[in-house]
């Protein structure tokens, strides 16, 4: 299954960088990595959030100034790793609460697992689900996908059942998840459409 129509999840990317609590340099660089595709309209967003009185009366002149920016952000500033490990948005969700979190998020619970235990390539999740399960773990966009970049984790019971140390699966793509998972098309039209 596609994703939503382009500009639905232009809109909805552009929101949830809009919404940050930090319009950031670690912030763009987040949403560039994960929506390269969309970097001129983040740049420009950026842009308007950074000067928002400022009338774009000169267009050649902005696109030359931008440009600039951009070529002075991709080759100059060095890339920064996080200083720990990333805050676990899924922590408060044990037994009963994560049942009631995966009905929330309207998602079956292998699904809700698939993403705990960070299974999923954090940048195949679309833009509205995304944000879904942000506003749904009471979390932040940037705590989130860091939380999720990091390897699988290996499920406990595995380690008692093994003489070796179980190796942790590799990471899939969002849609092979759900199709996995035997959502129905228009459960996944939710997940794709919906940030609800």
């Amino acid at each position: 299954m596609s994703p939503a129509h382009p500009d639905t999840l232009l809109e909805d990317v552009l929101l949830a960088f809009a919404v940050e609590p930090a319009q950031d340099r670690a912030t763009l660089e987040r949403y560039l990595k994960l929506y390269p595709q969309y970097a001129r309209d983040l740049i420009d967003l950026l842009n308007e959030l950074r000067f928002p009185g400022r009338k774009s009366a000169n267009i050649d002149e902005n696109e030359a100034v931008l440009k600039r920016a951009w070529h002075d952000f991709a080759t100059t500033t060095p890339r920064t790793e996080s200083a720990g490990p990333a805050k676990d948005p899924f922590a408060e969700f044990r037994g009963t609460a994560f049942v009631h979190l995966a009905q929330t998020l309207r998602i079956p619970r292998s699904v809700l697992v698939a993403l705990r235990d960070r299974l999923v390539i954090s940048s195949s999740i679309p833009a509205p689900f995304l944000a879904r399960l942000i506003r749904t773990t009471q979390s932040t966009t940037q705590d989130l996908l860091a939380y999720l970049e990091q390897p699988p984790v290996v499920a406990r019971a595995a380690s008692y059942k093994s003489d070796e140390k179980p190796e942790a699966p590799a990471k899939m793509d969002f849609e092979q998840l759900l199709n996995n998972s035997g959502m129905t098309s228009d459960q996944k039209r939710d997940i794709y459409t919906s940030s609800d």
